[in-house]
């Protein structure tokens, strides 16, 4: 039986809800005073949609919504364009409630404690938010990685330094890998982003789990108790984020220990929150493993990607973000390779690295690793601008000129006579499409 068939087990009967008999219910208000606590006088917001995971609903015409729980259930609401969600002292984005009465299993990394009893109301604040034009931009950050407090320290002087209180993004994310193994890194990774001075939210990496869990559900309770559940999603402008932790671990189909793919679980909340989103809007997926296999051979499901391709046959506009691969690559999926729509195709962006090759190579003058990217890309991070459902892509070089896009390469030694020199051009942000 061969990989792809087994896994298509998996994809193709969606689990329809959570339900063990206990139902959550609460409150989407409007918190007017800012002070996170439904007081009286603050109303409720109709129509916020809100999930388990699994289940998507509306709140109803006084904010209320109602959804099944386990006693390992995230629910959470999914931020409506023109509303804002608060953050903690980190800019980490809080916007849903973790119900684990017992905590998460004893692990090498502290997961979740205990949550205790289910609370009679769950409910979220929002308020209304200042900036509701189409146009917006995000700022991305690909596998951070640090191994060490020396190399965070890299990423915050040669990354961050020249990003502090930045007015060119709205919001950032950072595409997994937040740290290299050693989850204890996550709190000083987090300080030093929090210095950009924009809400981040943050995706699950193969370098940011718990190596020790015994199941895939289990393998992110760390990750759950510093970011929150590592599917969500979030909506702004005509553009709907869903974030995907698309790392299977553990599994012996591979040699790897993990491989890129996606769960029943996750192919349903998904499934289930485009139901309610215009056909018309840009749905932009953002993952750590690329939806491509890569250089060490299969490193991506591809019955999973069918599936997700499948999620969007009644919307046409896609684009998908990754990193994981430590090169900077656009792929562009059409009708041939599952994309379900003859007119468009899905645009996958595998965004360059902030770590670039993981910290090495020689130092430049303040100490911090040159760090070339296997493909020749310099280290850095993208702004993505989006202008109503469409988008444009910038990399920025980082310690280098904006106007930075490319290196050309050129022989140290010429003929003296005749013939011709070889040289290459890099072009950091190329797709194939791109006239240069």
């Amino acid at each position: 039986m061969s990989l792809n068939h087994i896994y298509m087990v998996l994809v193709v009967a969606l689990t329809p809800s959570i339900s063990n008999g206990v139902v959550a219910t609460g409150f989407v208000f409007n918190d007017s005073n800012g002070n996170r606590l439904r007081d009286s006088g603050e109303v409720g917001v109709a129509n916020v949609l809100v999930s388990n995971g699994a289940d998507v609903v509306k709140t109803d015409s006084e904010g209320r919504y109602r959804l099944s729980v386990t006693d390992d259930t995230t629910i959470f609401v999914i931020k409506p364009d023109g509303w804002d969600v608060p953050v903690n002292e980190l800019n980490i984005p809080q916007y849903y409630y973790i119900n684990k009465p017992a905590g998460s299993p004893e692990l090498k990394y502290t997961g979740v404690e205990p949550t205790g009893p289910l609370p009679e109301s769950i409910d979220f604040p929002l308020t209304a938010s200042s900036d509701t034009h189409e146009a917006f931009t995000m700022l991305t950050f690909g596998d951070p990685q640090p191994y060490s407090l020396t190399e965070v320290d890299y990423f915050a002087r040669d990354i961050v330094s020249e990003l502090i209180n930045t007015d060119k993004a709205e919001f950032g994310v950072v595409l997994g890998d937040i740290v290299g193994d050693n989850l204890d890194l996550f709190t000083p990774v987090n300080e030093a982003v929090s210095k950009v001075g924009i809400p981040f939210y943050y995706v699950y990496g193969n370098h940011d789990m718990n190596f020790d869990a015994e199941s895939d559900d289990l393998a992110d309770e760390t990750f759950e108790r510093v970011y929150g559940p590592a599917n969500y999603a979030f909506m702004r402008g005509d553009v709907l984020f869903i974030t995907f932790d698309d790392v299977l671990y553990p599994q012996s189909i591979t040699k790897s220990r993990y491989t890129g793919g996606f769960t029943e679980k996750q192919l349903t909340f998904a499934k289930n929150l485009l139901e309610h989103v215009p056909t018309d809007t840009l749905i932009v997926s953002m993952m750590h493993i690329p939806l491509f296999d890569e250089w060490i051979g299969d490193t991506f499901v591809d019955a999973h990607r069918e599936a997700y391709f499948n999620l969007f046959e009644n919307h046409p506009r896609g684009l998908s973000l990754s990193a994981h691969t430590h090169k900077q690559q656009h792929v562009l999926f059409g009708k041939e390779e599952g994309w379900p729509h003859d007119d468009t195709e899905h645009h996958h962006y595998n965004v360059g690295t902030t770590s670039g090759s993981w910290w090495n190579g020689a130092p430049d003058t303040r100490g911090i690793p040159h760090t070339t990217m296997r493909d020749g890309t310099p280290n850095g991070y993208a702004f993505i601008n989006f202008d109503g459902n469409k988008y444009t892509v910038d990399y920025k070089v980082a310690g280098s000129d904006e106007s930075v896009r490319m290196n050309i390469f050129l022989p140290k030694v010429f003929e003296h006579r005749g013939g011709a020199a070889p040289f290459a051009v890099i072009i950091y942000n190329a797709t194939e499409k791109a006239t240069v």
